[in-house]
C-alpha cells in the first residue's frame, strides 16, 4: 500500500456504535471470566489433589498413631500385671514375716507374764515379810517405851532418895 493509501484508511476508520461497542466489551468479560473460571478450576483441582494427599497423610499417620497407642496399652497392660504379681508376691513375704513377728511377740508375752507372775509372788513375800518386821518392830517399840518409862522411874526414885532423904 501506498502512503496515500494508508492515510485513506486511517482515516476511514469506523467509530463503533454503543450497541457494538457494549457487545464487545461484554464478549471480552465472558472470555475473561471463561479464561478466569478455567484459572480457578485448574487450581481448585490443585488444592484437591493436595487435599487427598493430606488426607491420605493423615489417614496413614492417624494408624500409626493408633498402632502406637495399642503397643503402649499392651505395655502398660503387661507392666502393670508385672507389678500387681510383685505387689503380691511381697505382700505374702510380708504376711509371712508379720506371722513369725507375731509368733515372736506372742512368746515373748507369755515370758514375760510368767517373769512376772514369779515377780508377783517373790513380791507378796517379800511384803509379808516387811509386815511382820514391821510388826516385830512396833512390838519392839511397845516393849521399848514401857522399858524407858520403867528406868525412868527408878532413876527418879533413886534421886529422890538421894537428894531428899
Amino acid at each position: 500500500m501506498s502512503e496515500a493509501q494508508s492515510k485513506e484508511n486511517t482515516s476511514r476508520i469506523i467509530p463503533f456504535t454503543p450497541e457494538e461497542h457494549i457487545y464487545l466489551q461484554q464478549k471480552d468479560l465472558r472470555e475473561e471470566v471463561r479464561d478466569s473460571r478455567k484459572e480457578l478450576n485448574s487450581r481448585m483441582d490443585r488444592i484437591e489433589v493436595r487435599q487427598d494427599r493430606l488426607e491420605t497423610k493423615i489417614d496413614a499417620l492417624d494408624k500409626k498413631f493408633d498402632a502406637k497407642i495399642d503397643k503402649l496399652d499392651a505395655k502398660i497392660d503387661a507392666l502393670d500385671k508385672k507389678f500387681d504379681a510383685k505387689i503380691d508376691a511381697l505382700d505374702k513375704k510380708f504376711e509371712a514375716k508379720f506371722d513369725k513377728l507375731d509368733a515372736k511377740i506372742d512368746k515373748l508375752d507369755k515370758k514375760f507374764d510368767a517373769k512376772f507372775d514369779k515377780f508377783d509372788a517373790k513380791f507378796d513375800k517379800l511384803a509379808d515379810r516387811m509386815d511382820k518386821f514391821s510388826d516385830k518392830i512396833d512390838s519392839m517399840n511397845k516393849h521399848g517405851n514401857i522399858m524407858t518409862a520403867s528406868v525412868i522411874g527408878v532413876a527418879l526414885g533413886v534421886l529422890y532418895v538421894i537428894f531428899f532423904k
